[in-house]
């Protein structure tokens, strides 16, 4: 019978879809057409949690060992937890909103503004006001079509003419903006901020003109994707962890690290064709899950 132990270090389960988010629209995940990402969340945290031996939410993990019997050690800040197998499920680490340097007066604008925002969003912020969103990919995009249901005023900017997110999304984007429900800009770029006495204007230049256009707003939301900060648990490469850059190496017919009894899962993995989305979390949680039960059925 397997007995797990969860170890999270924020207060709730979810990573991203929580805590970068939250009311972001999903529409590629198992069994739902379109789904809040806190909501699905919940549902997942519903179906899995009770099954837990343990839980340990706001556990730090501080150190990964191995005692003399070969069971892994796995110190917190709160307690230490010893296990036969264990599963990394640490995700892509600390991130990091990716701002162009270029971009002037971010600098000069109040911490306490809600003018700027990033992934981080609370989509009641938004309601009745006039938002500029900046990106092309899936989430400026998702974000511009979920926000023309409920702000006055929508405008997305994308430095490109073309779109990397799905070309389903592209259809609803260019209606949207043929029904003047939304004003896309394209081959454009945002180049200064400004804030003063209650007004805020954003200045845009078109690629190929030196002029600049100075919009008015309430909100502007970028989407120029993060970087991360991915870290390896102390102990696992004294143990003989294989990894590059934070991501951890593993056989894909097991999910096993080249640590004996550890197993990784999510975007903290690596291997051929990794594509970084939810569903194949999903895969390969499963895999390293019966990958451990087949082992221990052989001894």
């Amino acid at each position: 019978m397997l007995r797990a132990c969860l170890i999270e270090a924020t207060v709730n389960p979810g990573g991203q879809c929580r805590y970068l988010y939250p009311d972001k629209r999903m529409y590629g995940v198992p069994g739902f057409a379109d789904i809040r990402a806190r909501d699905y969340i919940e549902i997942l945290a519903a179906q899995c949690l009770p099954h837990a031996a343990c839980v340990l939410f706001e556990h730090k993990v501080l150190n990964i060992s191995k005692d003399s019997d070969g069971l892994f050690e796995i110190a917190t800040d709160q307690s230490t937890i010893t296990a036969k197998y264990i599963i990394l499920a640490t995700g892509i680490g600390n991130v990091v909103p990716n701002i162009p340097a270029s971009i002037q007066g971010l600098d000069k604008l109040d911490n306490s503004s809600d003018f700027v925002q990033f992934y981080c969003i609370n989509m009641n912020l938004f309601d009745g006001k006039d938002v500029i969103i900046a990106g092309g990919g899936d989430s400026a995009v998702d974000f511009a079509i979920e926000l023309v249901r409920i702000s006055r005023r929508v405008t997305l900017i994308h430095r490109r003419a073309e779109f990397t997110c799905e070309p389903s999304k592209v259809a609803i984007l260019r209606h949207l903006a043929e029904s003047n429900k939304l004003t896309l800009k394209t081959n454009a770029n945002i180049t200064g901020l400004e804030e003063s006495e209650g007004c805020r204007t954003v200045l845009v230049n078109e690629n190929s003109s030196d002029i600049i256009e100075t919009l008015r707003t309430d909100h502007v939301i970028f989407c120029y994707g993060f970087s991360t900060q991915q870290s390896i648990i102390p102990g696992l490469t004294a143990m003989g962890l294989y990894e590059s850059n934070g991501a951890i190496g593993i056989n894909i017919e097991t999910m096993e690290t080249s640590i004996s009894n550890c197993y990784a899962a999510g975007d903290v993995v690596t291997y051929l064709s990794k594509k970084k989305n939810i569903v194949p979390c999903f895969f390969e949680a499963d895999r390293a899950v019966r990958s451990i039960k087949s082992k221990m059925d052989l001894v």
